[in-house]
């Protein structure tokens, strides 16, 4: 029996050019190469999803998807459910449009490469969280970024070449005007605040001062970021400023870091992005750090970028400190 099996989505641009025969020569010959032995699906659509939730109940010690950070999203957490019969190590392979989680971990974007550094990987435990129980890795966003997942779903492919990428910036543009103004109460370790934003992102962990990624992945802290400013030109600042990673330089965009929050509204729901994938949870909405929550197949070159960025990173300022 095979020790580890490779989920790949057969729909992911990366792959779907390429020879079903090659892709499965190149993964299993990837894994034998360094003494493991690889079981290759190739699936779309719901038998993707479903793979998943068979690997995750019974499958091998090591399950590896090869997705977007939606499938990776998927995969986490049914693995979290199923870690009470035995627990697994998840490994990734970065077949999306933003790939955020991978990117985090290291993972070379590239498929051969991607392969090279899993087959070489060892397990380490990284922090999950939260949002009213639904478990994320990197992301859960409101109002703005909502907005952009939902004109992501609408627009997403289409037909037309490069068409995820396509959808993306649709989507942005079309978030700019549609994003209303959120009247919230914040409640964390530090107190309680009431605030009008226009986008609120909270992400597993700190992120570095120079974009999406993450300089760690054990802080066991959730870093909320909240955007205030009804300007629509103050808005496509602050999407320009996230974009170019200048976005801790805006002063209308104001971060904390926590290890929970609850956020109150007045309506009854509010739609989330949750991994890039659009939610509608009841509120209060509560945010919690899962420290050490997952085993992940990590490459050696990815924790060393890591610890060399820690907390400040570089070329940018230190994220304030956690709240007492």
């Amino acid at each position: 029996m095979a020790d580890t099996v490779v989920i790949l989505n057969e729909h992911a641009g990366t792959i779907q050019d390429r020879d079903p025969a090659e892709i499965r020569a190149t993964v299993e010959r990837a894994f034998s190469d360094r003494g493991h032995s690889a079981e290759v699906i190739l699936a779309e659509g719901n038998a993707f999803l479903q793979a998943i939730d068979r690997a995750a109940q019974s499958g091998p010690q090591t399950v590896v998807v090869g997705g977007g950070d939606g499938s990776v999203g998927h995969a986490i957490r049914k693995l979290v459910e199923a870690r009470g019969r035995s627990e697994r190590t998840l490994g990734v392979l970065p077949l999306g449009t933003m790939n955020l989680f991978a990117k985090s971990l290291g993972m070379p974007a590239e498929l051969d490469a991607a392969l090279a550094a899993l087959a070489a990987a060892t397990p380490r435990r990284i922090d999950l969280a939260s949002v009213n129980g639904r478990v994320f890795h990197t992301l859960a966003g409101l109002g703005y970024f909502a907005e952009v997942a939902r004109g992501r779903a609408q627009y997403r492919g289409g037909g037309l070449p490069f068409g995820r990428f396509i959808a993306v910036a649709r989507s942005s543009l079309r978030a700019f005007s549609r994003a209303g103004v959120l009247q919230l109460t914040l409640e964390t370790e530090g107190g309680r605040r009431e605030i009008e934003a226009y986008a609120l992102l909270a992400s597993n962990n700190r992120l570095s001062p120079s974009g999406l990624e993450r300089p760690r992945l054990d802080e066991g802290v959730i870093e909320i970021h909240f955007a205030e400013g009804a300007a629509l030109a103050s808005r496509m600042q602050a999407g320009l400023d996230l974009l170019a990673g200048r976005w801790r330089d805006n002063p209308e965009i104001e971060s904390l870091a926590v290890t929970r929050a609850t956020i109150t509204s007045h309506r009854p729901r509010l739609w989330l992005s949750v991994d890039g994938e659009l939610s509608r949870l009841p509120t209060p909405l509560v945010l919690e750090s899962l420290p050490a929550a997952l085993s992940v197949l990590a490459p050696a070159i990815g924790a060393g970028r890591r610890a060399g960025e820690m907390a400040a990173g570089p070329g940018g300022p230190a994220p304030e400190p956690l709240t007492s």
